[in-house]
C-alpha cells in the first residue's frame, strides 16, 4: 500500500513540515510531487489545493479540489474550497453547486451558509439570500459577517430600518468592523440621519483609512447634502489611482458636471467595467452602465447611452411576476369596493397632518414635495416605509391568517386607532410641530383604501407623467429598494398599466380628498399649480414655494439633484430620443 511505501512516507512528512511552517512555495512544489507518487492520497491534493488558493492560483485551487472529490465524494471541505476558488474566479453558478454540495454534506456549516448566500445575492435572489444569511444566523448568533451581509440584503430590498439592526448587530459583535460601519452609514443616510450617517463613515475610514468604498460612500453623500467641494476633495487621492476604483468612479459621475469633468469620468467608467482581471461587485457594475447612460445622454450620444441603460437592467434579475401582480392587483379592487369603504370601521382622530403624495416613481413626486415643503407650515419627510409596514403587520394585529388585502376585511375600529396612533406619533417624532407632514412613498398607491379606513382626514396627491416618460425614466436611473418589474421595458409597460387601471378604481371608490398633478402642467405653468396644490391642502399663498430649490433639505431620491434647480421642461418627452429602442415599452403600454 502506498502509506507503507517510505519514498511517499518520507515526501509525505517533508510537504508537511514545509506547510506548518508556511513555506508555502516550497511546500505546494512538494504537494505536487506527492500527488504524482500517490494519485489516490484526496488528502493530499487537498492540501495542494489550499495552497495554491494561499498564494493565489485559483485554477489550480480548483483543479486540485476536484481531484480530491473525485476520490472522496463526501469531502464537504474540498467541495467547500472548490467553491471558494470558483467564486473567486467569478464562475458564480459553479460555485453556487459547490457550496450547496458542502452544506448537503455539513448542513449547519455557518461559513458555507453565509458563502452561499453572497453567491446567491449575486445572482440575485434577494429573498433567498436573505433566508441563507438567517440561517447561518440561527446556526452562529453571533457571525458578525453575517449580520452585516443581512443587513445589505435589507438595504437591497428597501427595508432600512431592520438593516440598521443587522448592522448595529454585527458591530456590537465586532466593533472594528469598518464594512459593518459602511453600511450602518447607508441605512442611516436612506433613514434620513445624516449627521450619523457621517459619523459612521468617518469611523469606517479610522478603521480602514484606505478602503476605496468608504470614500466613495461619505463623498455621495455630501454630494447629496450639495457641499460638492468637500465630496470632491474626498475623493481625489482616489481619482489619482490607475484603475480608478469603480466605486470612486461611480461617486465621481455624480458630480463631474460640477466641476467640469464629465469626460473624465466616463473614462474611469468604462476603464473599470473593462478591467477583467479584477472582480467588481454586481451592484457597482450596475451602477457603472446606468452612470455611462446618463453621461453618454448628456453628450447627446443617445444609442450609446441606451445600449448602457440596458446593460445594466440586463445584470438585475429578472424575477417580475406579471402574473401574480396582476393576480394582487385584481385583489385589491376586489376587496376595496365601495360597500367596504362605506361600511367598515375607521380610525376616529381627526388629525389632518399627512398628506400623501403617490404615483409612480419618477412622475413628480418629489418635486410636488419639494414645493410643499417650501411651505412654513409644512414638513417635508420623504418617502416613508410605514404605510407599507403598517399593512404587513395588519393581520396578525387583527389576529388574522389572511394577508392583504382580504385581512382588511377583519379590521376593528381597535386596530384601525392603534395602526393609525402609530404613524401619527412616528410623524410627530419627525417634524417640528408643522401641522401637515407629507409622505411622499409613491407606492402608497397600492394602499389607498388602508390610507382612508386610517386618516379619514388625510390629503391624496396623485402624480402624473407621461407613461412612455415615466417608465423610460424609471429604467434609466438606479433606485434603492428592489423593483423587479424596473428592469425590462416590457414590465414595466404592464406595471404602469395596472397601476393607472387601480388609480382608476380609487377615484370611484375613495372616501377621501384625492387631487391629481400633470407634471407637465406643473412644469409649463408653475404659479397656476402650485397654487392649486397650496388650495388643495388648505395653506396659504407662499412665495417661498415658487423657489423651491433654494430649500436645503435634503432630499433622499434619485430626484435630489433636479429639486435644487429652478423647474425646466427639458424632461418633458425625453422618450423621444430614445424612441428607436422603445418598441417594447409601446407594445406593452397599448396592450
Amino acid at each position: 500500500m502506498s502509506k507503507q511505501n517510505p519514498i511517499i512516507r518520507s515526501k509525505r512528512k517533508k510537504a508537511q513540515t514545509l506547510f506548518q511552517e508556511n513555506r508555502l512555495p516550497e511546500a505546494r512544489e512538494a504537494y505536487r510531487q506527492l500527488c504524482q507518487l500517490d494519485r489516490r492520497d484526496a488528502d493530499a491534493w487537498f492540501t495542494l489545493g489550499l495552497i495554491n488558493g494561499q498564494l493565489g492560483f485559483l485554477e489550480e485551487t480548483a483543479a486540485a479540489c476536484r481531484e480530491a472529490i473525485a476520490i472522496r465524494p463526501d469531502f464537504p471541505e474540498a467541495h467547500f474550497n472548490l467553491a471558494k476558488a470558483l467564486q473567486g474566479l467569478g464562475y458564480l453558478q459553479e460555485a453556487e453547486h459547490a457550496y450547496r454540495e458542502a452544506l448537503r454534506l455539513n448542513p449547519r456549516w455557518p461559513q458555507a451558509l453565509n458563502n452561499l448566500g453572497n453567491i446567491v445575492q449575486e445572482l440575485g435572489h434577494y429573498d433567498e439570500a436573505v433566508g441563507i444569511y438567517r440561517a447561518a444566523i440561527n446556526i452562529k448568533g453571533d457571525y458578525a459577517e453575517a449580520w452585516n451581509n443581512l443587513g445589505n440584503m435589507q438595504l437591497l430590498k428597501g427595508n432600512s430600518r431592520e438593516a440598521l439592526q443587522s448592522f448595529q448587530r454585527a458591530m456590537a459583535l465586532k466593533p472594528h468592523y469598518a464594512v459593518a460601519h459602511i453600511g450602518m452609514g447607508s441605512a442611516l443616510a436612506l433613514l434620513g440621519d445624516l449627521d450619523e450617517a457621517l459619523k459612521s463613515y468617518r469611523e469606517a475610514e479610522r478603521l480602514d483609512p484606505f478602503d476605496a468604498a468608504i470614500a466613495a460612500g461619505e463623498a455621495s453623500l455630501l454630494e447629496r447634502q450639495g457641499s460638492i467641494e468637500q465630496a470632491y476633495r474626498r475623493l481625489q487621492s482616489h481619482l489619482e489611482a490607475r484603475p480608478v476604483n469603480l466605486n470612486i468612479a461611480n461617486a465621481f459621475a455624480a458630480m463631474c458636471d460640477k466641476v467640469q469633468r464629465c469626460s473624465d469620468a466616463i473614462a474611469f467608467l468604462e476603464n473599470g467595467l473593462a478591467q477583467e482581471e479584477v472582480r467588481v461587485g454586481l451592484q457597482q457594475r450596475i451602477a457603472a452602465h446606468l452612470n455611462l447612460g446618463r453621461l453618454y445622454e448628456r453628450e447627446g450620444e443617445y444609442d450609446k447611452a441606451f445600449g448602457h441603460y440596458q446593460a445594466g437592467n440586463d445584470l438585475k434579475p429578472h424575477t417580475f411576476d406579471r402574473n401574480g401582480h396582476a393576480a394582487f392587483i385584481h385583489e385589491i379592487v376586489a376587496t376595496f369596493d365601495a360597500d367596504l369603504l362605506r361600511n367598515a370601521p375607521r380610525a376616529t382622530h381627526e388629525s389632518r397632518r399627512p398628506v400623501f403624495i403617490v404615483g409612480m416613481p419618477r412622475s413628480g413626486t418629489t418635486l410636488v414635495e419639494q414645493i410643499l415643503a417650501s411651505h412654513p407650515e409644512v414638513y417635508g419627510a420623504g418617502e416613508l416605509a410605514d404605510i407599507r409596514e403598517i399593512v404587513g403587520r395588519m393581520g396578525s394585529v387583527v389576529d388574522s391568517s389572511l394577508t392583504y388585502p382580504r385581512c382588511v376585511t377583519e379590521l376593528t375600529l381597535d386596530a384601525c386607532n392603534r395602526l393609525a396612533q402609530d404613524y401619527l406619533e412616528h410623524i410627530d417624532r419627525l417634524s417640528a410641530g408643522e401641522p401637515y407632514v407629507t409622505d411622499k412613498m409613491p407606492g402608497n398607491f397600492l394602499y389607498l383604501g388602508v390610507i382612508a379606513l386610517l386618516f379619514p382626514q388625510a390629503r391624496v396627491i396623485h402624480c402624473m407623467r407621461d407613461p412612455l416618460d415615466t417608465c423610460f425614466s424609471c429604467y434609466s436611473y438606479d433606485f434603492s429598494g428592489f423593483h423587479p418589474y424596473m428592469y425590462r421595458l416590457e414590465d414595466l409597460g404592464f406595471y404602469y398599466r395596472r397601476y393607472e387601471g387601480l388609480m382608476r378604481h380609487w377615484r370611484q371608490v375613495l372616501p377621501i380628498s384625492m387631487l391629481d398633478v400633470s407634471y407637465e402642467s406643473l412644469v409649463s405653468d408653475q404659479e397656476r399649480m402650485v397654487r392649486e396644490l397650496l388650495t388643495f391642502c388648505g395653506l396659504p399663498w407662499d412665495e417661498r414655494c415658487l423657489r423651491h430649490h433654494e430649500n436645503a433639505r435634503f432630499v433622499n431620491t434619485v430626484s435630489y439633484d433636479q429639486v435644487r434647480k429652478p423647474i425646466y421642461q427639458s424632461s418633458v418627452g425625453r422618450w423621444r430620443r430614445f424612441e428607436a429602442h422603445l418598441g417594447p415599452l409601446q407594445k406593452a403600454l397599448a396592450g
